[in-house]
């Protein structure tokens, strides 16, 4: 592993405040400098029916699926997005899981709403599209009451950063609820979403935990030596990693524009992605590969791991642990407060990558920052 490292020359790693403002200026964009304030709906019951842990029997009552709508106001205008609510009834005060997802809570094959139930843990759902378009368009959404002109500089965040704003005002939203234990509130999301849930934690130390689902390119793998022959033009089954030539050609608007000028070297000379894995430190990270998902680089999601492990032995806390191989399907190493896994499957955020996530809580949820 450490070989494999070395071939990679990655640059070495900086403060925690310098990583972030080459991370926003070079690839995310600044986040937006705007007053706004949030309202929020009464909630609204879908089912209340859920059992919860240790208890059988069908639809005891002891959780609920809701939801309520967050409204965000600026000068530039009003947007309403929905907040799904998976929360116990007793309001006794648990770990809280803010998911960023491409579906509704209530018909979403990301989040197994009965089997999640019955774990004491707490969830909140919300889904990117609502708010905003994952496209070109930034006329609509929070887009467009965040940026009313666009991305109208180099350095205007892209949608990513975005969705990274609207998961930090739903933690606020998190924060009022009296079931929520506030040490304990972990950001996850899978591919796009899973880079956007690492640039969240990255600008929010609110969260304890984020959880990188197969982020892949820009997001937990490195850039450098992308596995497989790297041309523009070769398909995603070719067995290779996807690179910033191929996410730039077809995604250029989850990024500021400063981040297409390492289309053609396909990578950044000054920096790499394990900054943004290490921007989060000391806090808790957990990366996932799914081991049929060549095109999200699982050994470069790993080695990503293995660079930005320093940042937390630095600080005399355990980064990686026990990892020293090429993870292989089924394996986990989740003992130190950055950890990484690998399941049997394909580009998917499945029930068992849930359990991984929930284990790692359960481990350390009474360690404190």
């Amino acid at each position: 592993m450490k070989k494999e490292l070395e071939k990679r020359n990655l640059p070495p790693l900086k403060s925690r405040e310098e990583m972030i403002e080459i991370l926003q200026r070079e690839e995310y964009g600044y986040l937006p400098d705007v007053e706004y304030k949030m309202e929020v709906s009464d909630p609204l019951v879908i089912d209340g029916r859920f059992a919860s842990a240790g208890r059988s029997g069908f639809g005891n009552g002891a959780v609920s699926l809701s939801f309520v709508t967050l409204t965000i106001t600026t000068e530039y205008g009003s947007h309403s997005f929905k907040v799904y609510r998976l929360l116990h009834k007793d309001c006794k005060k648990r770990p809280v899981v803010l998911l960023n997802n491409f579906h509704p809570a209530n018909a979403s094959f990301y989040f197994p709403v009965e089997e999640l139930s019955e774990r004491e843990v707490d969830y909140l759902v919300f889904v990117n599209k609502e708010m905003c378009t994952d496209d070109n368009d930034f006329s609509n959404g929070l887009a467009s009451v965040l940026l009313p002109n666009g991305q109208d500089t180099d350095t205007t965040c892209g949608k990513l950063m975005i969705w990274a704003w609207g998961a930090m005002r739903v933690m606020d939203y998190a924060l009022t609820l009296p079931g929520t234990d506030p040490e304990n509130v972990a950001i996850l999301g899978h591919s796009r979403l899973g880079k956007a849930a690492l640039i969240t934690a990255m600008m929010d130390e609110r969260f304890k935990y984020a959880f990188s689902n197969c982020s892949g390119c820009s997001g937990a793998a490195l850039s450098r030596g992308s596995t497989g022959t790297i041309t523009p033009d070769a398909p995603m089954d070719s067995g290779r990693g996807e690179n910033i030539c191929d996410i730039t050609d077809k995604f250029s608007y989850w990024f500021c524009k400063n981040y297409l000028k390492y289309r053609e070297n396909m990578y950044p000379d000054d920096f790499d992605q394990h900054y943004l894995i290490s921007t989060i430190a000391p806090r808790f990270v957990v990366v996932a590969s799914n081991a049929g998902d060549d095109w999200a680089d699982q050994k470069s999601e790993q080695l990503g791991c293995h660079a930005a492990s320093e940042m937390w032995e630095n600080k005399g806390l355990l980064g990686l642990v026990d990892c020293n191989d090429f993870a292989k399907p089924g394996e986990a190493f989740l003992k130190g407060r950055l950890g990484y896994f690998m399941v049997d499957f394909v580009h998917f955020l499945s029930r068992h990558n849930w359990h991984r996530y929930l284990e790692f809580i359960e481990l350390h949820k009474d360690e404190r920052v």
